[in-house]
This record gives structure tokens, C-alpha cells and sequence, in this order.
């Protein structure tokens, strides 16, 4: 940055340098009774006053730029850090929160809390390596179901559906569930059809919520949840 506004100063006092020697030209071959030394003392300032003004340019432009930079910085400090402060959501507020402002992590809690009131036992994977399984239910017959939950606005493709299959039999479960907000691509319906994956979209998933907020009160939600380690 410095080189920049050097090279802009040295600019600028080229053009105030050419300047000046115009005008100085012009003004000593109209008066033809100047003495030559003029026509020396034109050359010298002309390169006198490009060196200050050019310098004044580079100081001026560098100052401005050290403002700018000390604003941003400050401005920066007084702004709060949402990802530190954010607090998290309690079950009675993530019961009756906007799915569409959640976060994925608190997705998962929130489809956690209804499949336990829906009588599964629950526990929850997520992290590195798990295989595209947030969530294994576990209900009375005793069988496993992993469950994947996708918060997205985007369609959930048939590569999500294919990793899924390969996670099921990795956690060892009987079915797989596909849960989110959005809907599938014609390529994911057509996988999970063959595979036997169950997909629920966006249309039923919000059915499924509003039933369920309908039916229980946020201060019944008394979550008891495993966690894999």
C-alpha cells in the first residue's frame, strides 16, 4: 500500500513539475526583456515545487488510509461477537422457536426433543465422523433408526441419501430417516425409494411440529437424552 501511494506522489509531482515549466515558458518567451537566468530559475522551482506538493500528496494519502484503518478497528471492538455471546436456547424456547432461524446444531436438539416425546429413546451423534447420522432412536421394539436432519433451503440431493445408507449400517440400525426443512431432488426420492429410506420434507415436517407444539406445553418438555461419546 505504501509503494501505491508513493508511486501517486511521484505522479503528482511529475505533473506539478511539467506544470509549472509550461507556464514558466510561456511567461518568459512573451516577455522578451526577462534575463536567462529566469528561464534557470523556472527549471528549479518547477522541480522544487513538484518535490513538495508530491510529498504532501504521498503523507496526505497514507494519513487518511492509518484514519480509516484506526475506524475500522475501533468500530470492529465496539461491535458485540454473536458467535461468543449468542447464548444457547433452552428446550422450552427451542420447542416454540422459528425452525427457519435456527442454527443445524439446534435443529438437531429440536427434532431430538420431539422424537422423545414421540417415545423413542434417543441419542445423538453429529461431530466428525458420523457417517451422515445426527440422531439414532431407539424404540420399543428395540430397533435402531438413524436419522439425518438437514436445516437447508437448498433441495437435499441423493448423495446425502446414499452416505446415510452407508451410516445405517455402520451404527448397526434397522431403518434411516432423512428430516428437513426443504425438500428432495427428483435423484434423492428415486435412491431412497430402492435403499428404503424414509424421507420427510419440509411441507410435513412442519405438519408434524405444529401438531406437536398443539399437543404439549413448553414446560412438559423434560428431555431425558444419551450421548454418544
Amino acid at each position: 500500500m505504501a509503494k501505491t501511494y508513493y508511486a501517486e506522489g511521484r505522479q503528482v509531482a511529475y505533473f506539478i513539475r511539467g506544470l509549472c515549466i509550461l507556464i514558466g515558458l510561456a511567461i518568459y518567451f512573451n516577455m522578451s526583456r526577462l534575463h536567462w537566468g529566469f528561464f534557470i530559475g523556472i527549471l528549479f522551482g518547477s522541480i522544487v515545487a513538484g518535490e513538495i506538493l508530491g510529498s504532501m500528496w504521498t503523507r496526505r494519502r497514507r494519513l487518511t488510509a492509518q484514519q480509516a484503518k484506526k475506524k475500522s478497528n475501533a468500530k470492529s471492538k465496539i461491535l458485540p461477537d454473536k458467535s461468543t455471546k449468542s447464548k444457547q436456547l433452552s428446550d422450552q424456547e427451542l420447542v416454540h422457536a422459528d425452525v427457519d432461524t435456527l442454527s443445524g446444531s439446534d435443529f438437531e436438539r429440536l427434532m431430538e426433543l420431539y422424537f422423545i416425546y414421540k417415545g423413542y429413546s434417543v441419542t445423538r451423534i453429529g461431530g466428525a465422523g458420523d457417517h451422515e447420522v445426527d440422531l439414532i432412536l431407539k424404540g420399543k421394539e428395540g430397533y435402531k433408526i438413524a436419522v439425518q436432519c438437514k436445516r437447508w433451503k437448498r433441495d437435499v440431493g441423493n448423495d446425502i441419501v446414499l452416505r446415510l445408507k452407508a451410516g445405517k449400517q455402520v451404527h448397526g440400525c434397522y431403518d434411516a430417516w432423512i428430516v428437513t426443512t426443504s425438500n428432495f431432488t427428483r435423484s434423492a426420492k428415486e435412491a431412497a425409494e430402492r435403499l428404503n429410506i424414509k424421507l420427510i420434507n419440509g411441507i410435513s415436517l412442519h405438519d408434524k411440529l405444529s401438531n406437536w407444539r398443539k399437543s404439549v406445553s413448553a414446560t412438559e418438555v423434560k428431555p431425558k437424552v444419551s450421548r454418544s461419546r
